[in-house]
């Protein structure tokens, strides 16, 4: 008789983007809020692949966080996918990132994540570390 394999851990999401959320507090898409200032909105600007009608959910903390920080002082959010998730069509690594039609906000990791902390391309190097050390968590 063979042994049991092991349970899969939970994954556990997180998102960053506009500071002020509480725990309990939805996440909604900026279709159903009326923001103009999103993330999605400037990977749109830049060609990307991007629905206003979602939220976006990533597996890596430490990604959330640089997308944080390029909200512009955004916060940093442990959160629940509300709905069905989808793979997230810009996120060339597989089992990141994600949309969905909403998340509840679980708990606030970092209320602000200072974009001044670092110099821009600084923010986006870190983003591409962090993808790439979640992939590889992902895949172990």
């Amino acid at each position: 008789m063979s042994s049991p394999r092991p349970l899969a851990r939970p994954a556990r999401y997180f998102h960053g983007g506009v500071p002020g959320l509480a725990p309990g507090d939805l996440l909604l898409p900026p279709d159903t809020t009326g923001a103009e200032r999103t993330l999605t909105a400037d990977v749109l600007g830049m060609g990307g692949q991007a629905r206003r009608d979602r939220v976006y959910v990533t597996t890596g903390r430490e990604v959330a966080r640089v997308y944080a920080a390029l909200f512009l002082d955004g916060a940093l959010y442990e959160v629940e996918p509300v709905g069905e998730l989808e793979a997230d069509p810009d996120c060339a690594v597989a089992g990141v990132s994600y949309e969905c039609p909403a998340a509840r906000v679980v708990r606030v990791v970092d209320p602000v994540v200072l974009a001044r902390a670092r110099p821009f391309g600084a923010w986006l190097r870190k983003l591409d570390r962090a993808t790439a050390q979640e992939a590889r968590a992902v895949s172990a």
